[in-house]
């Protein structure tokens, strides 16, 4: 099998349903402003990305039946659903890029500053930093745009979710076999708040390597679980749970190289800063390993630096140093190439060929890419 030509070919066909998906239902909205709305989502969802989850739910169905037009239409409700996570994760982390441009947060923080016509040109004379009335207009009006911008990322995601659930009901299964699904994705979704609730705590109480993947198996696991168990659902014979072992350690070593990426990678192939996690302080498998292989001396030095926003470039360098130095980058490695080890010998041996060749090239895409 050609991975790379089976996953540009069914990414283009996922796109397109998307974009297909998105026409009708912006075309039957009377409201201006719900209509731009909408448009604005769908350029989030459509912005970048893999695909992996519906190339992922199709090839899971194919495994195990022939091809049916009515697999695609139910696969795309899993990047809408991974959209909808994704504004409200960036919105929850105050990031402001993905993908190389802005995130929907940030899309609608310039939108409403721009709408109050808030004149930031008195700021720059340091007499109107002398009054204190000054200092309260602009952090009156910061306070005004958080809330703006965070409101409606809330009701962006929500509205994501709701059309992930209307992709699965249109997709022309049969009707006992789309409720299974429905109920499902209900399932899915509410394990995935319970993942964003664990990493949040997680950057306040911080945690361990155990506590680090049981968030992760809730956040970027069921990503990846539930895509491959309805597209095993809709063939009607296949049992929905004979992937999870892949699933469970796919995404493991998924989210580790994630990591991995999101402070060695390349800027311009992520989309994103790759001193973020760092500045942020994010418990990644990297930073957890990191505090607990670092000598006394790197410890200090790393403490000092990690979740400093205003980390210099140096810092940032010589956070990188010591977490090569101390072994936690090797670790991560390692413990990466076990995952997938893992997650090949878990494949189904009963699965049609072409999808068993897939799911074993994916393993290898996920640990080799660069973005």
């Amino acid at each position: 099998m050609d991975f790379v030509k089976v996953t540009t070919e069914l990414k283009k066909e996922v796109e397109d349903e998307i974009k297909k998906f998105f026409e009708a239902e912006i075309q039957s909205i009377e409201n201006d402003v719900l209509r731009d709305f909408y448009k604005d989502i769908r350029h989030h969802t459509l912005l970048g990305g893999k695909r992996l989850r519906p190339i992922m739910c199709i090839m899971a169905y194919c495994g195990y039946a022939d091809y049916n037009p009515s697999i695609l239409r139910a696969s795309i409700a899993f990047e809408l659903l991974h959209s909808s996570s994704l504004i409200l994760d960036d919105a929850m982390d105050e990031d402001v890029i993905r993908h190389g441009e802005k995130t929907f947060n940030a899309i609608y923080a310039d939108k409403f500053l721009k709408s109050t016509r808030f004149n930031l040109e008195p700021y720059y004379d340091g007499g109107n930093w002398i009054k204190k009335d000054g200092f309260f207009q602009l952090l009156n009006i910061q306070r005004a745009i958080s809330r703006y911008s965070y409101g409606l990322s809330v009701l962006g995601s929500n509205i994501l979710y709701a059309l992930s659930g209307k992709a699965i009901r249109s997709s022309g299964f049969y009707d006992k076999t789309v409720t299974k699904a429905m109920i499902m994705q209900r399932e899915m979704y509410k394990i995935l708040n319970e993942g964003q609730l664990l990493d949040i705590l997680m950057e306040q109480k911080g945690g361990n390597e155990d506590k680090y993947f049981e968030m992760i198996d809730h956040k970027t696991g069921i990503l990846f679980k539930y895509p491959l168990r309805i597209g095993l659902l809709f063939t009607e014979k296949a049992d929905i749970f004979s992937l999870d072992a892949y699933s469970t350690n796919l995404s493991r070593a998924f989210q580790v190289h994630d990591d991995i990426l999101g402070v060695f990678g390349d800027e311009g192939t992520t989309g994103k800063p790759v001193d973020s996690d760092i500045r942020e302080g994010k418990n990644t498998l990297l930073v957890i390993k990191t505090l607990e292989l670092a000598n006394e001396n790197q410890l200090k030095k790393v403490k000092a630096i990690l979740g400093n926003r205003n980390a210099s470039s140096e810092d940032i360098a010589e956070i990188k140093e010591i977490m090569k130095s101390c072994g936690a980058l090797d670790y991560c490695i390692e413990k990466e190439s076990q995952f997938i080890k893992t997650a090949k010998e878990s494949i189904d041996p009963n699965m049609k060929e072409s999808s068993r060749e897939f799911l074993t090239q994916l393993c290898d895409f996920i640990i080799k890419r660069k973005y």
